[in-house]
């Protein structure tokens, strides 16, 4: 049996082996990788009097990444290099503002479950109408990576966290003195919109400072805070509609985002070693601080195109769809059956999979790191795929059986409160064990080819199941009952399980062929 603690003293030496490889595929890649990707950049950030940039073999200068504001150019920095320009501290606190930024969005859709009755009455509707807002939540949510994520590319990182944080904020506040349901429904959806940015550009921010050993462990973190909101934020939101109203759910959150804006502005430095901004003003030998570019919003969706990353995509989406299949019973079903007549009480059955997600988030991205390095050993060289192994169990097992065995259980009223609750936390801790090792798949894979678009276009698809699963789980348990929607749900968890597994077998040729055909020029791994 391998002792993790061996591994982990080998680190370091897998890290060299891991940044000389990625330094050999560049060296050999060199001239016709930057032709390609340096011509992509007209056409898809079409600016419309920028000639064609240079296209010349010289290494591509990196920004100065101590000055926030800055176009200086210094020398290019090597892998090794460039994950040792922050120290271990910074990156920490790094992590600990994209999880917190992280935590806001899914507060924002979910909180306010147990308000709905409430949210229906001040503006004089019904529940079914106000719950059309989550479905809008949703769909913005799936529209958000479609243009921040370019962004990010684009401007920087720090750039779209200080934008969208603000916004953010602003948003909630509008949210908070709606007074009619106009004013609600849009700022609803560009709290969404806002909110969500910071999950694909939180992944890029840990791609950009951790090497791919120790990136699972970093994207565990940030999911951290993506992944507890959803269950703690119906106990925080049922607290504050026993006690108050409903508006204080959104100045509670309006004060979380000018904290976390707070703590972007004088701690988070930006993470990318060059903006495509600074490549064009480099190529256009400008001294201009600032250039507007045009660009797709649609062109994440383009990464879809590449095999390995839609496998990726349709596995996560099948986490999200039962993710709401597992969360939407709550309030319907358990709380009748278990007479729990008070906001406060049901909710008090979302922190089972909240403690899930919060403990799977951490092992998951751990033992994805775990797998890598047993498999660098193994083949003395890294194949991305190879930290899919970490979710067999987790996504072949441990998520079909629970959301099975929870969806019975609530159907024949048998086991009690413990058995549901246990299956509660056994479907979220697995569900963040297979989170954080399908993010930091996307990001070592491709991000060296797709930039952002890789993680973003699997935020983008993952949100629109969201969307889907929120919108037909009710009808389907009116209809079936909660026993077969959960069925359902496990077989489309098999499902994703199948796209997973094709990835562990066939993601590298697939994702070495798909490269070359679209003219990047991939040294065989």
């Amino acid at each position: 049996m391998n002792d993790p603690k061996k591994l982990n003293n080998s680190t370091s030496s897998i890290n060299s082996l891991v940044s000389s490889q990625l330094s050999i595929n560049s060296s050999n890649s060199n001239n016709t990788a930057n032709n390609v990707q340096l011509n992509q950049i007209t056409p898809i950030y079409s600016n419309i009097e920028v000639p064609i940039l240079n296209t010349s073999t010289k290494s591509l200068p990196i920004s100065n990444s101590n000055n926030n504001n800055s176009n200086d150019i210094t020398s290019p920095l090597t892998d090794e290099q460039n994950w040792q320009r922050f120290s271990s501290k910074r990156k920490k606190l790094f992590v600990f503002i994209a999880a917190i930024s992280s935590f806001l969005s899914p507060m924002s859709s979910i909180a306010t479950l147990p308000a709905v009755s409430f949210i229906a009455s001040s503006f004089n509707t019904t529940g079914t109408v106000i719950n059309l807002s989550n479905g809008l939540y949703c769909i913005m949510m799936a529209v958000s990576p479609c243009i921040w994520s370019p962004i990010s590319d684009l401007y920087g990182r720090r750039f779209v966290f200080l934008i969208c944080i603000f916004f953010y904020s602003i948003s909630s506040i509008l949210v908070a003195v709606s007074q009619n349901l106009t004013t609600f429904f849009v700022f609803r959806a560009t709290t969404a919109l806002f909110g969500t940015a910071f999950f694909s550009v939180g992944a890029q921010i840990i791609a950009d400072v951790y090497p791919p050993t120790q990136r699972g462990t970093g994207m565990g973190w940030t999911l951290s805070g993506s992944q507890v909101g959803p269950a703690i934020g119906p106990v925080i939101g049922g607290l504050i509609i026993t006690y108050t109203s409903w508006r204080v759910i959104f100045y509670m959150l309006t004060a979380l985002g000018l904290i976390v804006f707070t703590l972007s502005f004088f701690y988070l430095e930006e993470t990318s070693r060059q903006t495509k901004m600074q490549e064009l003003i480099l190529n256009l030998n400008s001294d201009r601080k600032f250039i507007w570019v045009w660009f797709n919003p649609f062109r994440i969706l383009f990464s879809l195109k590449y095999p390995n990353l839609l496998f990726a995509g349709l596995s996560s989406s099948t986490l999200s769809f039962s993710m709401y299949c597992l969360l939407t019973p709550i309030r319907y079903i358990v709380e009748p059956i278990f007479n729990l007549h008070t906001p406060i009480y049901g909710a008090l059955f979302y922190l089972a999979p909240g403690l899930g997600y919060f403990l799977g988030s951490f092992y998951g991205g751990k033992y994805a790191d775990f797998m890598l390095k047993l498999y660098i050993k193994k083949k003395n060289k890294m194949v991305p795929e190879d930290r899919l192994r970490s979710v067999i169990i987790p996504f072949g097992l441990v998520m079909p059986s629970t959301m099975i065995i929870y969806g019975w259980a609530l159907d024949f009223e048998k086991g009690g409160m413990a058995l549901p609750i246990i299956m509660m936390f056994l479907n979220g801790f697995a569900q963040t064990c297979i989170f954080p090792s399908i993010n930091t798949y996307c990001v070592d894979s491709m991000s060296k080819y797709t930039g952002g678009d890789g993680i973003g276009g699997n935020y983008c698809i993952r949100f629109i199941f969201s969307a889907v699963g929120t919108s037909i789980t009710l009808p389907s348990i009116n209809n079936i009952g909660v026993g077969w929607t959960c069925t359902m749900s496990a077989f489309v968890l098999l499902v994703g399980f199948l796209f997973i597994y094709l990835n562990i077998l066939f993601g590298e040729r697939l994702r070495i062929k798909y490269l070359k055909a679209n003219g990047f020029d991939v040294v065989d791994e």
